[in-house]
């Protein structure tokens, strides 16, 4: 191709980018005199803000106990001669559950009361004497010591003796025992455990921040491990008079009712606490977005889009508790929030009545 020709085209080329240039920028020229056009208000569907109380559910491993529980000892050392009980039985305050050799004990208890009864004697005889002078003051005083001391040995003779009975020192459920007629024990000697278990007591550890939001009776929720699905209502018997150093932690016992006797001491529960927190602004979960920055929702401010950062304070049914800038009766967007902007003109109506 010669070389004029391929000037010819070059400079065709330019003056069609010059033109196409100098149309734009005559049409940019053309419109900027023109007031530009005011954005149409979008259609959202809106909510009031309202607040509600964030309810704190706190739980807890709990160990069950009887209401009343003893590890029944023999008083003194012994040979077993008749053993009045078997494992599971109901016993009743006073019943009679183990009996010692008593032979010596009951002969103490006749020598001291035939002792008694001869000082006894003695004292009458020389309170009659003692007016006519047949008898000194001091050998009435004498008998008179001399009684009280017969006195004193058989109530303990008679101590002794009842030492040779274990009873039963309240209502309970006796367990398990390996004494057998004829063995010789002591007073290390365990005899059986006594439970009672009209009520199971339950024992578990409260974290330190709500010690003093529990109270004797507030009401407590739990289920035993072996029956999940039964939830037992109970309430708080007693409290720790001090936190735990080590756990941050204050010791509580619960009680429930055992009328059926199906819990035992020793059972694991599932303690469920609740306690009522903070007022937050509780929104619909769909209202929520998200960006680099964090959570965000838009609240319509004189008819146009507000953008507000919150925080999010726990998720309940499709509804979030958030914590942020807001108060109640302000008027929050739940469906539309794709197409806004901050300042974007809006058009509402209620969430509510959609659809």
């Amino acid at each position: 191709m010669r070389l004029s020709v391929q000037i010819l085209i070059v400079v065709a080329l330019a003056g069609l980018l010059a033109g196409g240039w100098w149309l734009l920028d005559d049409n940019g020229n053309a419109t900027a005199g023109k007031s530009p056009r005011k954005s149409t208000p979008i259609l959202v569907l809106t909510e009031t803000v309202k607040f509600a109380e964030d309810q704190l559910l706190l739980r807890a491993i709990g160990t069950g106990e009887a209401l009343k529980s003893a590890s029944i000892h023999p008083s003194v050392a012994g040979e077993v001669v008749e053993v009045a009980f078997v494992a599971g039985q109901r016993v009743k305050k006073g019943d009679v559950l183990v009996r010692l050799d008593a032979k010596h004990q009951r002969l103490a208890v006749k020598l001291a009361d035939v002792a008694l009864k001869e000082a006894a004697r003695q004292v009458k005889r020389l309170e009659r004497l003692a007016p006519s002078g047949a008898a000194s003051v001091a050998r009435l005083q004498t008998a008179q010591t001399e009684h009280a001391s017969a006195r004193l040995r058989l109530d303990q003779a008679r101590a002794s003796l009842s030492d040779r009975t274990i009873y039963a020192p309240f209502d309970g459920v006796i367990g398990l025992t390996d004494i057998e007629r004829g063995d010789r024990v002591s007073d290390q000697t365990l005899i059986a455990t006594l439970d009672d278990r009209s009520s199971i007591l339950v024992d578990f550890n409260l974290p330190e921040e709500f010690a003093v939001r529990l109270a004797v009776g507030d009401p407590i929720a739990m289920a035993a491990w072996t029956d999940r699905d039964t939830t037992l209502q109970g309430k708080v018997h007693s409290l720790g008079s001090r936190i735990d150093p080590v756990t941050r932690t204050l010791r509580v016992k619960a009680v429930i009712a055992n009328p059926d006797d199906r819990i035992r001491p020793g059972t694991s529960f599932d303690v469920r606490l609740s306690f009522k927190g903070r007022r937050y602004a509780t929104i619909p979960e769909v209202a929520v977005l998200w960006s680099r920055d964090g959570a965000y929702l838009w609240r319509v401010t004189n008819k146009k889009a507000e953008k507000v950062f919150v925080g999010i304070v726990r998720r309940d049914k499709g509804r979030i508790l958030v914590d942020g800038p807001l108060k109640a009766g302000e008027t929050i967007v739940v469906e539309g929030v794709q197409g806004l902007r901050p300042a974007q003109p809006v058009r509402t109506e209620p969430f509510e009545s959609a659809g």
